[in-house]
């Protein structure tokens, strides 16, 4: 859990409003990215009171913390629903390649602001938990695909989910870094690396 600007423990009520205005500054966040954050800057371009960011978070640190926690949450619980929804092999890599190709385009600054606090934990032990917590749930996301896939008779795919994510990872954020540069051949991109990723791994039983 975040930290929080007192020692009391943090009821319902104060997480749903620091839930609130996580989600209300959200894309003012995405925009700026960490380097050019400040607060002021966010409570202006979202419209909320400056007064009650600070109240609620102890520094932007612990609101971006937040708002990557929320999205990120929110964005692994759309991939899991689309994994148990699945009715077949092919379904799930078409339709799990789409929302990776989607996200890209769709929601390419919330995605950069999850990088960029990944970036940021390299140096700032205060994102090492919130990053490290993500990562962790990622991985088992991959890990639930994989099997979902073997569940279907697509044997042969690796059981490491922590290689493969980081595969998968790695092609994403390559093509989301093309996206926002310009390049409007990155979703396509990523769509053929991960059919090739997921299909051409070795066979074998199921």
């Amino acid at each position: 859990m975040l930290t929080l600007k007192t020692s009391e423990p943090e009821s319902g009520r104060r997480a749903e409003k620091r839930r609130e205005l996580a989600l209300h500054t959200l894309t003012a966040l995405a925009e700026l990215g960490f380097a050019r954050i400040n607060l002021r800057e966010v409570a202006a371009r979202s419209g909320t009171q400056l007064g009650s960011i600070h109240y609620y978070f102890e520094d932007k640190t612990d609101l971006l913390l937040c708002a990557v926690r929320l999205y990120t949450e929110e964005f692994i619980g759309g991939l899991e629903q689309l994994i148990r929804n699945a009715t077949s092999a092919q379904e799930l890599i078409e339709q799990g390649c789409a929302a990776l190709a989607s996200a890209i385009t769709e929601k390419a600054e919330m995605h950069r602001l999850w990088y960029d606090a990944r970036a940021q934990a390299m140096y700032d032990p205060a994102f090492r938990a919130v990053v490290s917590e993500l990562e962790t749930a990622l991985t088992a996301l991959t890990g639930h695909f994989l099997e979902r896939l073997r569940q279907f008779g697509f044997g042969g795919l690796p059981g490491d989910a922590l290689a493969t994510y980081l595969q998968m990872d790695g092609w994403f954020r390559y093509c989301l870094q093309r996206h926002l540069g310009g390049d409007q051949g990155a979703r396509d991109e990523l769509v053929r690396r991960m059919r090739e990723l997921i299909e051409n791994a070795p066979r074998g039983p199921a």
